[in-house]
């Protein structure tokens, strides 16, 4: 990362600006009473979420008063490296939490703020119609003025396939859900594995495949502590900002969820109830595992047998069983009829999305390679963003690389938690990366069968 020419320390940041703008009309500048401020990203949620600690010696809660209708403008800068500008897209305020007195004529209180747009998706619904591509539909829904009516930039894939949908009475925010499970990438292969998120730039209606061609936005060391000679020495900031200052690698391959949630094996019906019949679709992870985008190159299961009959981990297909309906002619979704032109939309191919996906999501929140970790921040990163992390072996290296080359190379972030310390003016991120995929193969030497020994006897008593 490039640090700018007018950073002193790692995880330096300018507030510039900080107004909780209240339902009355009144505006106050909160710079002086923040104590700390954090905002929340989450790649399997559809909003940011931000919370902010004020020290309170005007009582500002009966004077303008403060009643969970007002906004915050806010904006935060890392000199030389980007910014954090919510000036023109504010976030609400929505809840005051944890109100108690810290000494005579102050007080303490937290308020819980999120996306203007969450609150709008919570007002209103969608009962309508919409052909098209489900790309297209969203963008569609995401600048309905009557909806979401977002001005934040809206980053999307395009997918594949000309669909009609009838939307019940939905949520706008939760109907794009459902169309992300729905879709294809029309650039990727017709990779299934989209996810709907909002980050600090804006929407982001993307396809697995495409995060991991983007480059990574940040390298980390887990190393000692940087040695300074005196204050302010720029030429540690780059490394102070490459170093973990703690990490926790928070989950590795559970094999348990992974087999019951059906990320090795499962199987996909798809029942017809235009010609009354079925198809069946089995899902393999190793047969499988180079269909679409890994962020490596090797699966983090070994394929190697583990019965007397040859199977691997992937050969349970009856672990995970699924059954999708269907309306199809061989050709066209039978559904919606076009007067004319007759059937002419796409069914949604649960075949191609429905095993891969949900094996996909076990994977990034269960059953990968999962690390937690904190590092000094600056206004660049999002969820959705890559990093590459370098962490040494623990105990004996055994003659081989003292890097560990499991939790080795690219990462992808799917939580970010931006703190803002004010009294230290200090910005850190604790960050949860995952990764799908390994770079090494296994190297098996000898048979790993399940060791059994002779069949017990069977006694009734």
């Amino acid at each position: 990362m490039a640090i700018g020419t007018g950073v002193q320390y790692a995880g330096e940041y300018t507030l510039s600006e900080c107004k909780l703008l209240s339902s009355t009309g009144v505006v106050a500048r909160l710079d002086a009473l923040v104590i700390e401020f954090n905002l929340f990203e989450n790649m399997f949620t559809n909003s940011l979420m931000l919370s902010i600690v004020i020290v309170d010696k005007e009582n500002l809660i009966m004077n303008m008063p403060i009643i969970g209708q007002e906004f915050i403008s806010l904006k935060i800068t890392t000199k030389g490296v980007g910014s954090f500008d919510f000036t023109k897209n504010v976030f609400s305020v929505h809840t005051i939490n944890a109100r108690q007195d810290a000494s005579a004529g102050a007080q303490i209180y937290e308020l819980n703020c999120i996306s203007t747009e969450a609150l709008r998706n919570n007002r209103t619904r969608i009962s309508k119609s919409y052909t098209g591509t489900n790309s297209d539909i969203v963008n569609t829904i995401l600048r309905d003025t009557n909806l979401v009516n977002t001005n934040k930039d809206i980053f999307i894939d395009e997918t594949t396939r000309n669909k009609k949908y009838v939307v019940p009475n939905l949520r706008p925010l939760n109907f794009i859900k459902t169309l992300s499970r729905e879709s294809s990438s029309k650039k990727y292969g017709g990779s299934p594995n989209y996810f709907f998120f909002e980050n600090n730039r804006g929407f982001n209606f993307r396809v697995l495949d495409s995060l991991y061609k983007e480059p990574f936005q940040g390298e980390f060391v887990a190393s000692e502590a940087m040695k300074i000679d005196g204050e302010n020495k720029r030429g540690n900031l780059d490394k102070d900002y490459r170093r973990i200052l703690n990490f926790t690698i928070s989950n590795t391959n559970d094999t348990l969820m992974s087999s019951r949630r059906g990320m090795l094996s499962s199987n996909t019906i798809k029942y017809n109830i235009f010609n009354k019949n079925y198809t069946k679709h089995t899902f393999n992870y190793f047969e499988n595992f180079k269909d679409y985008g890994r962020i490596d190159k090797n699966p983090i299961y070994n394929q190697t047998t583990i019965d007397e009959k040859g199977n691997t981990l992937g050969d349970f297909s009856n672990a995970k069983i699924q059954l999708h309906p269907t309306s199809n002619d061989g050709t066209n979704e039978t559904l919606h009829y076009d007067t004319d032109s007759g059937y002419v939309f796409s069914d949604n191919n649960a075949e191609n999305w429905l095993s891969t996906r949900r094996s996909k999501m076990t994977e990034l929140m269960l059953g990968g390679v999962s690390i937690q970790m904190k590092v000094y921040g600056y206004c660049k990163m999002a969820v959705g963003d890559k990093v590459h992390l370098t962490i040494p072996i623990t105990g004996k290296d055994h003659g081989r690389s003292k890097i560990d080359t499991i939790y080795e190379g690219e990462f992808l972030v799917t939580h970010l938690r931006h703190s803002f310390n004010q009294e230290e003016r200090k910005h850190t991120m604790l960050m949860n990366v995952v990764k799908d995929s390994i770079p090494f193969e296994f190297q098996n030497v000898a048979k790993s069968t399940e060791p059994k020994g002779s069949k017990g006897q069977t006694i009734i008593v």
